[in-house]
């Protein structure tokens, strides 16, 4: 047996003194948080990600949310046909024309509030890109933290930190200049753009400027492209994708409704909700109902222990709860589950006696309490001390009790530091502690999220937590 599996066995038998009575469990189940890499996925690539998770033992997947302020993951009537650049998404914008050139220089200017964030460049001919695998140089040179050498033309573009090159708070313009190696025709050129809002990253909103060279050092504009053509029309069908797929591997999965990114603010109008999300939740019953995989629905305000402590508040999120829950019985017969989390130094008995006020009116089916510990506000003791208290709670009232595990590390943010939100995969070690310490007192576990932190298809340290995961839990053999 490997080294970690025997670190791994030590390190279980050094926690089994802090378990609950109950048994330890393993990790059957994940959150899935849509991006604009993730919304193409057709059913097939679905399938293969789907396989992945059920290759560990994963039965559930829970979807963070169907619409986005304005993004939306499925063909809506409610959704505008006008967005440049949707959030949490990655998006490309398309320089035309034919010219016969070596070097190809692109020029950007940053509008961001923090990041500007390229994860794929691809100068082609075609459908040939002509820049696959070639070298090129940026100035001013990018944040150490993140990928460099060949990363932009290394024709992968995926929604994840590491798979990106980013500069933050550039104090001129970014000059990339790719050497495609000899003259050649060229007749496009594809820059990729991460946009994520909660991180502090924009799209550069003046596009950009091309300029060619045959010697890379005389160069000529080659014109400016906007964003003015890069209107979405129609949103793909990512939710039919992904049920098709779950419906062929006999997976669950809960359809997270939709959320106003203003509620990370502290905005919350329960009434503008109610009927906002009831209507998401009627249209999606109507699109996807006939589905086997679907299982219920996911409501996905993160109620925490700190915004909710006023009376008006309070019976705020209970009035919320209550609706939905009785509007989505009524409708589709299928549970209601929420996922919501405590801050730093957390008090389980005042948070216990809180969800007991809630929940003696707002009928919740499932509650997947969030560990806080990939965000850094609580250790894994603190988390398990929680989720202990909340436990009699969650029985006195017929909730079922499942433990949303981070399985991230946030570097940035906070309350790490100042900076935009980031995380990484977690290790593996950190993620035996969890489960060790807050599953036997849970009837099920699940992960925040597959795609971003664990997943093999990413490489890297997700791909490390996946295989050291399976080997501790034996599929690997």
């Amino acid at each position: 047996m490997k080294v970690i599996a025997i670190f791994l066995v030590l390190v279980v038998s050094g926690l089994s003194a802090f378990a609950g009575s109950g048994e330890v469990k393993n990790i059957t189940g994940a959150f899935i948080q849509l991006d604009g890499q993730l919304s193409q996925f057709t059913e097939e690539q679905w399938k293969s990600e789907l396989s992945l998770m059920k290759d560990i033992g994963m039965d559930t997947v829970i979807i963070q949310y169907s619409a986005y302020g304005e993004r939306f993951y499925y063909p809506s009537r409610y959704m505008k046909t006008d967005e440049i650049s949707p959030d949490e998404s990655i998006a490309e914008l398309v320089w035309s024309g034919s010219t016969r050139t070596r070097f190809v220089k692109i020029v950007i200017e940053p509008t961001s509030t923090e990041w500007t964030m390229i994860p794929e460049i691809a100068v082609k001919k075609g459908e040939e890109a002509l820049s696959a695998g070639k070298t090129y140089t940026v100035d001013p040179q990018a944040n150490p933290s993140y990928p460099s050498g060949g990363k932009l033309t290394d024709g992968v573009a995926d929604y994840a930190w590491g798979a990106m090159v980013g500069w933050q708070y550039p104090e001129k313009p970014i000059e990339i200049v790719v050497d495609l190696g000899e003259l050649t025709t060229i007749d496009s050129i594809a820059v990729k753009f991460m946009r994520s809002e909660i991180s502090g990253v924009q799209i550069p909103s003046k596009g950009y400027e091309v300029a060619v060279s045959n010697d890379g050092k005389a160069f000529m504009s080659a014109g400016k492209v906007t964003w003015e053509e890069n209107k979405q029309e129609k949103a793909n069908d990512t939710l039919g994708e992904l049920l098709k797929a779950a419906d062929s591997l006999d997976m669950k999965v809960f359809l997270g409704l939709s959320l106003n990114p203003s509620y990370w603010s502290g905005e919350f109008d329960p009434k503008e909700q109610i009927n906002m999300n009831q209507k998401i939740l009627t249209e999606l019953f109507s699109l996807y109902g006939a589905h086997a995989s679907l299982a219920g629905w996911y409501l996905p305000e993160e109620i925490d222990d700190r915004n909710f402590l006023t009376q008006t508040r309070k019976d705020g999120i209970r009035t919320y709860l209550k609706s939905m829950v009785t509007y989505a019985k009524f409708l589709t017969r299928k549970p209601v589950m929420i996922s919501p989390y405590f801050g730093i130094n957390p008090n389980g008995e005042a948070y216990a006696e809180w969800w007991d006020y809630v929940l003696s009116e707002a009928k919740v089916d499932i509650i997947a309490m969030q560990d806080g510990v990939g965000t850094r506000r609580t250790s894994v003791a603190e988390s398990a001390g929680v989720i202990k208290a909340l436990k009699p709670i969650m029985d006195k009232h017929g909730v079922r009790f499942w433990v949303n595990v981070e399985v991230f590390d946030q570097i940035h943010g906070w309350p790490v530091d100042a900076g935009s939100w980031q995380a990484v995969p977690a290790d593996i070690e950190r993620v035996v502690d969890q489960l060790q310490m807050q599953s036997p007192y849970t009837e099920k576990v699940v992960i925040f999220d597959f795609p971003h932190y664990m997943t093999p298809r990413l490489g890297g340290k997700a791909e490390e937590l996946y295989k050291a995961y399976k080997e501790y839990t034996g599929l690997g053999d």
